[in-house]
């Protein structure tokens, strides 16, 4: 197969914060951020930019190799510390028995691997999702002359020596000044990994026992090959990425330039982590050593972990696809900047008149466009791929499981009970035979006519079907096929499983090379789907030339050589079964290697036969002769001999523009290990009961000790009966008031529905911390009132955050969203305060805040009154009972509670009112089951599920200490006057013709909370992989209120009254 991929969708590249910054990475980024950038040796000094939108020149960064082993280069405190470390290994491989520094050395290899994957991978996320290293030092102002002392004079002395003369320690931002200080950390770290492994191979050296001289020669030969390849890899991958990218650049601020990938980055994805260790694979083979081996797999799968928790996700969000925040505040500042100059067109060419149709996004519009209901289920129902959205309930995929059962689990079930394996051998290898013919020939010779004369559609146009139906049918019999094929294999390869006297060593050496290919088997075909989509994975162009004719279609038809395809043309042909010569390892049969050999035989003549000649017929000069590793490769060799060897006019630099190249190797997912809690409470269930029982006595003793240090601490806290806090009451208040609810005025008091902003007012005396903070708790959830005991998951907001706290500020925080309205005198009738029954707290093990006299009965206190906003990410997301605590600086001390609230959904017929105050205009009431109505009513359930917290702080002149509150966007200042919080919750969608997602797409989290917001507004429930492909194919609003119409006119003859009314 050549490439049958739909178009991948490309965003521009832009910086994290502010949404305003454009600082554009060029046309293209690769998808590992340590290899993001080229800096083609510019002649003019790149262009930066910080977050916050400032640019700068980036200054000309030295060798770290010339800075360090060049004895004529002046050496800073930060140098000697590396070379300090380097010499101790040195010592350790001469002076200590070869025992002794073998176990140093591997603990020392080890401790530099965590630090590298662990502790700059914590480092590095932490930079990532919270700016926390800019911030740490802003929070201690070390880089500030007024404030960093000698320190500040220490590190500018250090930096000025490892920087040229085009550097300004005071001049550059401080974002670059701390990336320059991360690099010393690096070179730390990873240079003394190096030299620990280095010299750990050293002392495995003459270990192999080498049956003949030959087997010697040629193991080491292979090692030093792969040493020297490592070497290349790592000079061109720097030689393209420069300083910049190689330390993680992109964490701290942008570059402008423009991108030119070529060599090593046409070779593999993430070059740097993946072929970029062959080196330590050379060393294995050297040193003949098993011990050498695994400490290289291990540091390897490392890497791994290290590029999908910390680099993937970083450049995800900055280059490719940002986080929802970003998005929708993103769409709401556009529609703000659009609707002003509209507003300023209007205001010079004269009134324009709208009809009240456009005006209120009208379902009007979207009727005219066809619905996603109107066309095949599949578009709502994703099809099976292998056993990928599975269906229990879905009579195609029982039937595939029963056709397992009766081919693969009876032949097993019959070895087991009679003992007869050559019998079962002789069967499955017949049967694996079979599959494999019929996936070549059969499938082969029907696509071959199906893109000659269209035989499959014409079939089924002619007993009464269409083109729709064909595609469909076909898509199950590929599938079936293919999980036969390979249940089938696997049937083999465990009856031919056999070792018998063979050597551990080699039984675990086997083994962990077959389960490395079937890994690399399961990555490349989940990065081959990734860029082909249910269209190219079930060959969707042998049956549609134009997007119009099948649902799934991509909107044109274009080849896009992204992801894996930028490396290899076809990667099935070529790699496509690793996992079965895997099987062969493992199982040591040579009946499971032929069969994998016939197996990648067949799969090229696939390829030459019938997929070639479809592709060039269809695509033409769109489709690429040479891969990105062959032509590699002739580079390599034309520049090798100096003269051009190759010549077919595709060799040189590959220009990689936005239209034709997204993140390069971008196949991150979304993959969650299992902790130790999820281990053992998803074991037995005595486990279970005894694991919670445990935890619920840890939870207690730890409160039950903290009690006994909080008298010591609140009683440090003066006019602990000045704090409060009061929610405020929310929509369901307003409409019992109003005698539009369903409940008593009362009762809605303390009522807020699911997804609505909460607004809460506190008070605390004027010197208390600005770190207090307002957690949101299920009422059951702590086991004291004294002190919380349980996390806040999120959901928590500081109530007057200072600049130490805003330094950590993210596009999208909703934890930054209170601020002071205003400051008054407010008089202490407490002389001696019994704190304990304070706000309902009444256990007596404390008083709390002691029995502190104050000097005067009615003493006046200065207070500090204000507000905080909990909406979008710090709201609990789930219907129940919950109370509201204030803590104390930081701490998990609380120092005021408010009264117990609920979090509860209204009625259908409700919804428009309760939740779309501030949200698109539309039908105010009408049946629960009208489309029109039910569509505007979604629309508002999906804004509030995406809804997110736009906060930033904002400089203000000295004025009266009075906030601003107009609608949803409140501001305040604190008692110094000169700092400001500003807060709007945004919305994302507009109308009901929008698609219901934000951008195109869901991921899993979001999808499981607007299922969640559906089935308890509306009493339909979707699974997330529902709502993601439905997503993915461009519902919208309307589409999916029809589905939810449909679903509860079917289930309403078996519901209930109840069920009726919501």
């Amino acid at each position: 197969m050549v490439v049958r991929q739909r178009p991948a969708r490309r965003r521009g590249s832009q910086p994290l914060t502010p949404i305003d910054a454009k600082a554009a990475l060029g046309e293209a980024i690769n998808g590992d951020p340590a290899l993001a950038a080229e800096l083609d040796e510019p002649v003019e000094a790149l262009t930066g930019r910080t977050p916050d939108g400032k640019a700068f020149a980036v200054p000309k960064t030295r060798d770290m190799l010339q800075s360090l082993f060049n004895p004529l280069t002046p050496k800073t405190s930060f140098d000697m510390a590396t070379l300090a470390m380097l010499s101790t290994h040195m010592i350790v491989a001469f002076v200590f028995p070869l025992a002794t520094k073998r176990w140093i050395l591997m603990a020392a290899f080890a401790f530099w691997r965590l630090c590298y994957n662990g502790g700059l991978g914590w480092i590095l996320n932490w930079q990532s999702n919270r700016h926390g290293l800019v911030a740490l030092f802003k929070r201690n102002g070390w880089l500030d002359p007024s404030r960093g002392g000698k320190v500040y004079v220490w590190l500018k002395t250090e930096l000025e020596a490892k920087m040229g003369p085009d550097y300004s320690f005071e001049s550059v931002p401080i974002e670059f000044n701390v990336w320059l200080l991360y690099r010393q950390l690096v070179d730390l770290i990873l240079l003394n990994d190096f030299a620990a492994y280095f010299f750990l191979c050293s002392c495995y050296l003459g270990s192999a026992n080498d049956s003949e001289a030959w087997h010697t020669h040629l193991r080491i030969a292979g090692g030093v090959i792969l040493l020297a390849f490592n070497l290349w890899v790592k000079v061109d991958a720097h030689r393209v990425v420069k300083d910049y990218a190689w330390y993680w650049g992109d964490f701290f601020f942008l570059v402008e330039q423009s991108l030119t990938f070529d060599g090593v980055f046409e070779m593999a994805p993430h070059p740097m982590y993946s072929i970029g260790y062959a080196g330590y694979y050379g060393g294995s083979m050297i040193t003949g050593s098993y011990t050498i081996f695994y400490a290289s797999l291990a540091a390897h799968m490392l890497q791994f972990l290290f590029l999908s928790f910390v680099e993937n996700p970083h450049i995800e969000k900055t280059y490719e696809r940002p986080p929802l925040a970003v998005q929708v505040i993103q769409k709401s500042r556009n529609r703000r900047l659009s609707s002003a100059a509209s507003d300023h067109e209007e205001s010079i060419n004269g009134t324009v008149e709208v009809s009240p149709t456009a005006a209120s996004g009208s379902v009007t519009t979207c009727e005219t466009r066809s619905s996603i209901r109107e066309r095949p289920a599949s578009l709502w129902h994703p099809d099976l791929i292998v056993f990928k959205n599975f269906d229990l309930f879905r009579a195609s995929d029982i039937l595939i499981v029963l056709l397992l059962l009766y081919s693969v689990g009876i032949p097993l079930g019959f070895m087991w009970a009679t003992g007869n394996k050559r019998f079962v051998l002789i069967y499955s290898i017949i049967q694996c035979i079979c599959w494999i013919v019929f996936r070549t020939l059969v499938l082969g010779f029907l696509l071959r006519k199906q893109s000659s004369s269209q035989l499959i559609t014409r079939w089924f146009i002619k007993h009464g079907g269409n083109g729709e139906e064909a595609f469909s049918s076909w898509r199950a019999v590929y599938n079936t096929v293919t999980i036969m094929t390979y249940g089938s294999f696997g049937l083999v390869a465990a009856t031919a499983y056999h070792w018998g006297d063979a050597l551990v060593s080699n039984l675990v050496l086997f083994h962990t090379l077959g389960l490395l290919l079937i890994a690399f088997h399961v990555w490349s075909s989940r990065s081959v789907y990734e860029v082909l989509g249910d269209f190219g994975w079930f060959y969707g162009d042998f049956f549609a030339r134009d997007s119009s004719m099948l649902s799934l279609a991509p909107s044109d038809f274009k080849l896009y050589y992204t992801g894996i395809y930028r490396y290899l043309n076809d990667p099935e042909k070529v790699i496509g079964q690793a996992a079965f010569y895997g099987l062969a390892l493992i199982s040591r049969s040579w009946a499971v290697f032929a069969l994998a050999l016939l197996l990648q035989i067949g799969s090229f003549l696939f390829n030459t036969y019938v997929e070639t000649p479809h592709m060039q017929k269809i695509y033409g000069a769109q489709v690429r002769r040479d891969s990105g590793i062959v032509r590699t490769v002739k580079n390599a060799v034309n520049k090798g001999v100096g003269q051009p060897v190759f010549v077919n006019g595709q060799n040189g630099a590959v220009k990689v523009s936005a239209e034709d190249c997204q993140l390069l190797g971008h196949h991150s997912r979304n993959s969650e290990s299992l902790s130790m809690v999820d281990l053992l409470t998803s074991t037995t269930r005595p486990v279970k009961d005894m694991f919670l029982e445990t935890k619920g006595l840890l939870s207690t003793t730890t409160a039950r000790l903290a009690e006994i240090t909080l008298p010591s601490e609140l009683s440090k806290i003066d006019h602990l009966n000045m704090y409060d806090i009061k929610p405020h009451p929310g929509a369901a208040w307003k409409m019992a008031s109003s005698g539009k609810g369903s409940v008593s005025s009362k009762t809605a008091k303390n009522m807020y529905y699911l997804g609505e902003s909460i607004r809460v007012s506190w008070q605390a005396p004027v010197n208390h911390s600005r770190r207090d903070w307002i957690g949101i708790y299920p009422v059951t959830a702590n086991f004291s009132n004294q002190i919380t005991t349980v996390g806040s998951k999120g959901c928590y907001v500081y109530t007057h955050p200072d600049d130490n706290l805003l330094a950590e500020m993210v596009v999208g925080d909703s934890i930054f969203a209170g601020f002071v309205k205003s400051a008054a005198n407010v008089k202490d009738a407490a002389g001696s305060v019994d704190y304990a029954s304070m706000n309902g707290l009444t256990n007596g093990s404390f008083a709390r805040g002691g029995s502190r006299k104050r000097n005067s009965a009615s003493a006046s206190v200065r207070v500090l009154q204000g507000e905080v906003l909990f909406s979008s990410s710090a709201l609990p997301f789930k219907v129940g009972t919950y109370e509201m605590r204030l803590h104390h600086g930081g701490t998990h001390a609380v120092i005021a509670q408010s009264k117990p609230f609920e979090i509860t959904v209204c009625e259908t017929k409700d919804i428009v009112r309760a939740l779309g105050q501030q949200s698109a205009p539309g039908p105010v009431q009408a049946s629960p089951d009208d489309v029109e109505y039910l569509s505007h009513a979604l629309l508002h359930i999906i804004n509030k599920t995406f809804a997110v917290t736009d906060s930033h702080a904002v400089s203000l002149p000295r004025e009266s200490p009075a906030s601003i509150a107009t609608s949803n966007v409140h501001m305040g200042i604190d008692d110094a006057g000169d700092v400001a919080v500003q807060t709007e919750v945004v919305e994302p969608l507009e109308s009901v013709s929008d698609v219901f997602s934000v951008d195109g797409a869901l991921d899993e989290k979001q999808a499981r909370r607007l299922g969640y917001a559906i089935k308890e507004y509306l009493g339909v429930e979707f699974a997330s992989d529902v709502l993601i492909h439905a997503a993915k194919h461009g519902a919208t609003v309307l589409d999916v209120a029809k589905r939810v119409v449909e679903a509860r006119k079917a289930l309403s003859a078996y519901s209930s009254a109840t069920f009726l009314t919501k």
